[in-house]
């Protein structure tokens, strides 16, 4: 893709071509708004009814371009052919090669004859469907071919489309208005021509629900249509079945969705909202929406979200799917070929776990307030202004969380949205800023994104969605309804992010990096296989071309708005022989550094000083200490002795400056004089849980400016110790810390523990009321040497929580000759989204699990895991490798692989306890010499979440000891022992292990 175009002359003929079109369409809306009116009056399944047979002569364009059943005319460059596409007729003109010359610029003209010309308005002979269009290639196993496509559907048809059946002959061809025709195909008539459906070769979708349940559907749009607003509720909701390509059948309840009527105009192509019953899942959602690709721009939305997931934000599944409902009627069932519709997943539990995060609350500001005035006003047929304010404002919105009665039912979940609301009303009121109740990277990079895509629909705040992560007590976006796919006319910003300087300066670097030619390039081409399918299966219905210059025009947007022409003005408000003080003025929307002052020839006027950064919008006074060369820059014939004269040598300085984040350094010139300077000044509240405070610790030392060195000895600590980024903690041998008075550690540096067998590091509770170490985001790696954890609580506060004692998140660790003793919290170990290596480590009479491990990649050497609460390994997402590993009396189970993870390993021992190896949800456990020992149950694999599927487990060299069963596997599920496959016995193995027969809660 070329980022970078050049300008070229404008032909008139194109923009002639534009202003007859827009007169033309003019009538065409005037027409087709009067057949909505009264479209609008009446809906019945009959206007509904395509007869369509599902199985009868379907092709797609591959299949169509090499075949003769639809082709109507033939020459050596050009082939037309007649086709349906979900019951609705058109012809496809395929030129092979590229078209050229005025093949590129000439119009079609297409006029159809029909059989009853009565059906026509007034005394036309003909129906016209001129029209202009870019091809779309296709390829096939030869040839490429371009093609142009027009819909049979004209206003001067009784408003309908128009049949094959009901055409005699057809004139069509290529001219331009006003010139001689470059091509003319004469008379076609249109005989003999079997009923074809062009196929998108998507995957299809069938709905089936009864006859006077659907009328409920027929009535809310009736009503949504004459107030011009939709109002959902669960009430609406209707019983359906639903069946993917002709499979299973799996019962749904579903409803018509979208607020503005653009998703129900359409005859046929309506929105819906489906919800899948009994906790069923269908392609891996429960909850979906199934919608007009208009409505979200076609493919724009697909692509954002891919380009979102890319970057690990949470982003939406969203595809492309035809649909076929089916009415059933005690007397006739009703077939409805609804064609090709974009499916878009809802907001749950699965989409959390769909992109690799710790099960969380989803929030949003409720924006039911907002639409009962938009319906109001509508009903009232009062214009747009008459909105009220504070039912649109979204300081007065609620704020709400998706699947609100299991969160509010769940002690977890809920003091999760009590925390998640607090940060969002704080920050709405001001009390926090956007930097600190958000993931900065991930919510700058997001904000960059939807502005590279002009998708500001998405950065409305009534289509915001948030997800609350527990692991670091942040909120993130989540990627919905943005629209994208326009021209940029400005860059939007995430609401409430005004004042914030961290989030400004980050954004502006991520605006810099997505609007690279190498950044969009690189995405294009990493999802250019799937868009190619999609573009084509789109044109066979929609005749919609994706442009990704766009994507171009939006990136030089980007790039003159983060460095514009000017960025500042700047003029002197005093001086004297040290010092001069300059007022800057930021006329941007963004932060810009202050360098230094300069002669404009490049000599530095003033001492170093550390750069000055001008907020945006905003003015600042400067003073410049001037260095001791500063007037011999003013000698000249005429001021011999070197002074600086006022007002005339003022214009021989100048600032240099740029905008943060964009290093493109310019120059501003200085006016000699200023206007008076009144600052605002705007004082945060200090945020003790994010502020590092390593200087009120006498225990540690700074050895240099990368380095925190703890000393040796025995300390307390009563109160959070808050360590920033950018460091190493290096705890020596010998240094013991007792943690009192729910007092934690929480770090962004790696820690460096160098205990030995004769002097271990401790850090310990004497009296139970310490809690325990996190360590998040850490850029170097930690290591952990001789290592004590010892009575230790998970990191809490009122509004976050962990779930280990020692916890690394997102921050590689390897830990040897270790210890982790009497945790009283969830999990003694929890690493998340880490690698790590572990060797020579005990855990013993933990809580609950002893090593729990989510999304990880590692391996565990000579460890032993003594007296579990719960599990004594667990891990979810994640790639294990177990060598010489003792598992001793577990509460529940031993080993525990569950969500696609993977575990291989040898000389494992089991001893005691509920189970012995359980494997889960599409997980993998390949072990070799296993001993299973005093064990209610050897092994177990089994599928628990409908979301993921059938798990296996492979043993060779398995002796077991005093096993009350030895295996218990799920149908689907696989077990072999020495490479021969154990017969499956059950199909309710979840109901045997949680609860009823085995596992800790069947005590």
């Amino acid at each position: 893709m070329q980022i970078t175009r050049s300008n070229s002359k404008r032909n008139w003929l194109p923009i002639a071509l534009a202003i007859l079109g827009v007169i033309l369409l003019s009538f065409y809306v005037l027409y087709n708004n009067a057949a909505r009116k009264s479209d609008r009056v009446s809906s019945s399944l009959d206007e509904l009814s395509k007869k369509t047979t599902i199985n009868g002569l379907s092709l797609n364009y591959k299949e169509l371009l090499k075949g003769e059943d639809a082709k109507i005319y033939e020459n050596s460059d050009l082939k037309v052919y007649a086709v349906n596409k979900s019951g609705v007729s058109k012809v496809i003109y395929a030129y092979k090669d590229a078209p050229k010359g005025r093949e590129i610029t000439d119009n079609f003209f297409l006029h159809l004859f029909v059989k009853d010309s009565t059906k026509l308005m007034g005394n036309a002979r003909f129906i016209n469907l001129d029209f202009f269009q870019t091809g779309e290639p296709i390829r096939t196993d030869n040839n490429i071919y371009y093609i142009f496509q027009r819909d049979l559907v004209s206003a001067s048809y009784l408003g309908k489309e128009i049949p094959i059946s009901d055409i005699a002959f057809i004139r069509t061809g290529r001219n331009k208005p006003g010139v001689d025709r470059s091509l003319d195909l004469g008379k076609i008539v249109i005989k003999d021509i079997p009923e074809i459906e062009l196929n998108s070769n998507q995957d299809k979708i069938f709905i089936t629900t009864k006859a006077k349940d659907f009328e409920k559907i027929l009535k809310k749009r009736k009503q949504a249509l004459d107030v011009g607003v939709l109002s959902s509720a669960d009430g609406d909701l209707i019983n359906g079945e639903i069946s993917l390509n002709n499979g299973d059948k799996k019962d749904i309840e579903f409803r018509l969705k979208g607020d503005w009527p653009d998703h129900l105009l359409d005859k046929k192509k309506w929105s819906y909202r489906v919800v899948m019953k009994d906790g069923e899942t269908f392609k891996g959602m429960r909850k979906f929406s199934i919608q007009h690709p208009k409505v979200r721009n076609y493919l724009w939305e697909w692509l954002l979200n891919k380009v979102i997931k890319d970057e690990e934000i949470i982003g939406l599944r969203y595809d492309y799917a035809e649909v076929y409902l089916k009415i059933k009627d005690q007397e006739n069932d009703e077939d409805i070929n609804v064609g090709l519709m974009a499916v878009e997943e809802s907001f749950d539990k699965i989409l959390i776990e769909s992109n690799r995060k710790r099960e969380g609350v989803i929030v949003a500001f409720d924006e039911s307030l907002y639409w009962s005035d938009v319906k109001k006003e509508r009903q009232l047929e009062l214009d747009r202004t008459a909105y009220s304010k504070s039912l649109r404002d979204v300081m007065k919105a609620p704020i709400r969380v998706f699947n609100e009665g299991k969160v509010l039912s769940n002690p977890a979940l809920a003091k999760q949205f009590e925390t998640a609301k607090g940060l969002l009303e704080g920050l709405r009121q001001s009390k926090y800023q956007i930097s600190e109740v958000f993931d900065m990277d991930k919510l700058t990079t997001f904000v960059a994104i939807n502005n590279l895509f002009a998708g500001s629909h998405g950065l409305v705040w009534h289509n915001l969605r948030m997800y609350y992560n527990p692991i670091t007590g942040k909120l993130e976006p989540i990627s919905f309804d943005s629209m994208s796919g326009r021209k940029l006319t400005e860059i939007t910003h995430y609401p409430f992010s005004e004042n914030d300087t961290i989030y400004q300066k980050q954004v502006r670097q991520k605006l810099a990096l997505v609007s690279s030619t190498d950044y969009i390039n690189s995405f294009l081409s990493r999802h250019k296989t799937e868009l190619l399918k999609l573009k084509s299966a789109l044109y066979t219905e929609y005749n919609y071309l994706f442009d990704d210059e766009i994507l171009a025009y939006n990136s030089n947007f980007i790039k003159k708005t983060i460095d514009p022409a000017i960025l500042i003005t700047s003029s002197l408000v005093s001086y004297d022989d040290s010092s001069m003080d300059i007022r800057i003025d930021n006329l941007t929307s963004f932060p810009v550094q202050i360098k230094d002052l300069e002669h404009k020839d490049g000599r530095k006027m003033s001492v170093a000083q550390s750069i000055k950064v001008i907020a945006a919008d905003t003015s600042q006074i400067i003073r410049f200490k001037l260095n001791n060369y500063f007037v011999n820059a003013f000698v000249s014939k005429k001021n011999k002795k070197g002074t600086f004269q006022f007002p005339k040598d003022v214009s021989k300085l100048r600032i240099p400056h740029y905008v943060t984040g964009v290093k493109a350094t310019q120059f501003s010139e200085i006016r000699p004089y200023s206007v008076s300077l009144h600052l605002d000044k705007k004082i945060s509240s200090y945020k003790a849980s994010h502020t590092p405070n390593v200087d009120l610790f006498d225990f540690i030392s700074n050895v240099s400016d990368s380095i925190l060195a703890f000393s040796k000895g025995s300390f307390k600590l009563e109160q959070n110790l808050v360590i920033p980024s950018g460091y190493v903690v290096k705890i020596p041998s010998g240094f013991s810390l007792d943690f009192k008075n729910n007092a934690s550690i929480r770090s962004k540096s790696a820690l460096i523990c160098t205990g030995t067998k004769e002097n271990p590091v401790r850090f310990f509770s004497s009296d139970g009321t310490g809690q325990g170490i996190f360590v998040t985001d850490a850029s170097k790696r930690s290591k952990v040497t001789y290592t004590q954890f010892d009575n230790l609580s998970n990191p809490q506060s009122e509004l976050w929580s962990v779930s280990g004692a020692v916890n690394f998140h997102e921050s590689d660790v390897t830990i040897t000759n270790s210890s982790f003793t009497n945790n009283r919290c969830e999990d003694a170990l929890n690493i998340i989204r880490s690698e790590f290596v572990m060797t020579d480590t005990v855990f013993e009479n933990t809580q609950s699990d002893s090593f729990d491990g989510d999304f990880v990649n590692g391996s565990l050497n000579r460890c032993s895991f003594i007296n579990s609460g719960n599990d004594g390994i667990d891990v979810s997402g994640s790639v294990l490798k177990l060598n010489d590993i003792t598992v001793t009396n577990p509460s529940d189970k031993a080993i525990s692989a569950g969500e696609n993870s993977t575990i291989t390993g040898q000389n494992v021992t089991v001893s005691g306890g509920e189970i012995g190896v359980v494997s889960k949800d599409l997980s993998d456990v390949t072990l070799t010499n296993l001993n299973i020992t005093d064990t209610r149950l050897g092994l177990s694999a089994f599928q628990k979440k409908s979301e993921y599927g059938v798990a296996s487990i492979d043993v060779r060299e398995l002796s077991f000891k005093n096993v009350s069963v030895e295996h218990l596997i799920e149908v689907n599920s696989t077990l072999k022992i020495d490479d021969v496959a154990v017969e499956t016995v059950s199909n309710n193995v979840i109901d045997q292990m949680y609860g009823k027969e085995y596992g800790k809660s069947s005590r």
